[in-house]
């Protein structure tokens, strides 16, 4: 859609998801947002961050990937805070958002060349020369890929993560990543077009992996399932995870994100990861026969 705001003409995407997922008065989003960052015990975020990871100033050091929910904010929220959280006192140039498309069936990825993505808080603004760049090495890749404008119309990852990074940088770019394969040959076609891009285009990046964990099984079950995603991610062995959600042993709906995040965490950091806070749905609803899984994690 073309709009005339902020001196000039772009294509926005509007919310698809406000007032369902998240409060779509911006007065109330902008007071849950931040209460949810409040709430964050960052003394005691950042020992778990040090006892995981042997990392010693924790409160010093960016993520290169956060693993962040994309459920809605009252059942997610707090755990989605937990991950944000750790940027407070960074600076993000540009905000790299990965998830699953969950309402349009394609194979490989898609990337959307649109301009702006708005919420009720205001205006984030695509990094499109990112997005133009990643673009054309993917296809130079055996990855398929798009730019998928309906995907990224309905889907509901990229957006409920953009009020947390609004409150926290106003003024970041981003850049919306949609997963329709999640199999390991896509994961790495992905991995290195976004290294090597990154490498390209000097910003300062956070890369958020959007993904809930195991979906409508008992408390149970869904322990059992989402264990073996969060002893992956300690692991930061992508294909030792990957065989395991391949033989259904474990269940993440941005599976394809989280491996391709571990990937850039050990390319361009030390590899190494923290689980900062899981729960799942049962806990708000009370209803424990059919839960679905949440986990944020920050990796270095």
């Amino acid at each position: 859609m073309r709009n005339g705001q902020d001196g000039g003409s772009y294509t926005l995407r509007h919310p698809a998801v406000s007032g369902l997922f998240y409060p779509d008065d911006k007065t109330e989003l902008k007071s849950a947002v931040d209460s949810y960052l409040e709430e964050v015990d960052m003394n005691s975020l950042f020992e778990t961050i040090r006892r995981q990871t042997s990392i010693e100033r924790p409160e010093t050091r960016m993520p290169v990937v956060l693993v962040a929910p994309h459920a809605g904010y009252i059942f997610s929220g707090r755990v989605q805070a937990s991950s944000y959280a750790l940027l407070q006192g960074h600076t993000v140039d540009t905000a790299i958002i990965m998830g699953p498309s969950h309402l349009s069936r394609f194979d490989g990825v898609s990337v959307t060349l649109d301009d702006a993505f708005s919420t009720p808080l205001g205006i984030s603004r695509v990094d499109v020369e990112f997005s133009k760049c990643l673009a054309k090495r993917l296809a130079s890749t055996r990855c398929a890929a798009s730019d998928n404008e309906k995907a990224h119309l309905s889907e509901h990852a990229v957006e409920v993560q953009l009020p947390f990074l609004q409150r926290l940088f106003p003024s970041a770019r981003i850049v919306s990543l949609l997963f329709g394969g999640h199999d390991l040959e896509t994961v790495a076609s992905i991995y290195e077009a976004l290294s090597d891009t990154m490498d390209g285009l000097k910003r300062r990046y956070i890369v958020i992996a959007s993904s809930d964990l195991s979906h409508y099984h008992s408390r149970t079950d869904a322990l059992k399932l989402d264990d073996v995603i969060i002893r992956g991610m300690m692991k930061m062995e992508p294909q030792s995870l990957y065989d395991e959600i391949s033989a259904g042993r474990a269940e993440a709906c941005g599976s394809g994100a989280i491996l391709t995040g571990m990937f850039l965490a050990r390319k361009k950091g030390s590899g190494r990861s923290a689980i900062l806070r899981r729960m799942d749905s049962g806990e708000v609803s009370g209803e424990n026969r059919r839960v679905v899984g949440y986990v944020s994690a920050a990796m270095y």
